[in-house]
Parts: structure tokens; sequence; C-alpha cells
């Protein structure tokens, strides 16, 4: 990751609850991450978040 901040993943990362702030914290403190996966792992944790809200069953694997 660079050293400038981006604006937009830190805001989607304080908009994230507490808890699973913290989990995405701890597994980005591992090792080096860019910013790619780092923004699919929050959309894919957004998406489940807005299913939930709406009361969505979530997905079947198969």
């Amino acid at each position: 990751m660079t050293k400038e901040i981006d604006r937009d993943l830190f805001v989607r990362l304080m908009q994230m609850s507490a808890p699973t702030r913290k989990e995405l914290l701890e597994f980005i403190g591992q090792g080096p991450v860019s910013a790619e996966p780092l923004k699919a792992a929050m959309a894919c944790h957004e998406s489940a978040s807005a299913r939930r809200k709406h009361g969505a069953a979530p997905p079947r694997r198969p």
C-alpha cells in the first residue's frame, strides 16, 4: 500500500462496526497488502451487511 491515505477506503473502514474494523485491521497488520484486495474484502463485507440489514438470506454455497 502507498503511504498516502486513500480517503474513500478510510471512510468505508470507519463506517464498519468496531469489531469488524478491529478484525480487518488485525488481518492487514499481518503483512503487506495492496489497496485492491482490501477494497474487495470491504465490498464483500458491505454486501453481506446490506443483505443482513434487508433480511435477505446469505447466498448458497455449491
